[in-house]
């Protein structure tokens, strides 16, 4: 059972308890997909009304470009679980031996790589609703304006959980060509998302 099928409050009680999982990422994930959702909502709310009828085809379109990012946001919840959980594994993998160390130490860095890629899909799914985003915020009903700014304020805190994690991984490890190309990845990426955010509160 996908931890997405849980209630809210079910989900909410999981992430408060001992274990580490679902932790930071995977509540970024939710985050972000609530962030989709009220964009969506914002269109859904603003096709058909009048005095918006210039803007119906570009609604039409952060509908659907919503209806997406969501689905593949909450699928990243599972996934920043399941890789957090290998870097676990690994961890308790045996030392006992020359061998074993190597074995343990490979396989660690491989899991860790897998923990920073899943939140840097987190951001870069974040950074592609940015065009809808500046749409429902600029060109969406006014009477949810505040529902459009709430998705935008969704949308930076994610992208932030997930820029965390990014980080927080990459510390450990020790292939310097991946760290650089990730951290690169990343800078641009918060680049794109601070000119959508400052973009959508000059409007």
């Amino acid at each position: 059972m996908s931890i997405t099928d849980k209630s809210v409050k079910d989900f909410v009680e999981e992430v408060s308890n001992k274990s580490p999982t679902p932790g930071g990422g995977a509540v970024g994930a939710v985050v972000a997909a609530l962030g989709a959702a009220l964009l969506e909502m914002v269109a859904q709310l603003t096709v058909g009304k009048k005095g918006y009828e210039d803007y119906e085809v570009e609604m039409e379109r952060v509908i659907s470009e919503g209806d997406y990012r969501k689905k593949k946001l909450l699928e990243l919840v599972d996934e920043d679980i399941e890789a957090f959980n290998e870097v676990m594994k690994s961890l308790k993998l045996s030392k006992d031996t020359l061998e074993k160390k190597k074995i343990r130490s490979e396989k660690l860095q491989e899991s860790l790589k897998k923990a920073c890629e899943v939140p840097y899909n987190l951001a870069l799914e974040i950074s592609k609703l940015c065009p809808s985003a500046e749409s429902a915020n600029e060109f969406g009903n006014k009477n949810a304006k505040s529902d459009a700014e709430s998705a935008i304020a969704l949308l930076e805190a994610s992208f932030r959980c997930a820029l965390a994690n990014v980080e927080i991984n990459l510390k450990s490890i020790k292939d310097h060509e991946f760290v650089s190309s990730m951290e690169e990845a990343a800078r641009e990426l918060e680049g794109k998302i601070e000119k959508c955010v400052s973009k959508c509160k000059g409007n």
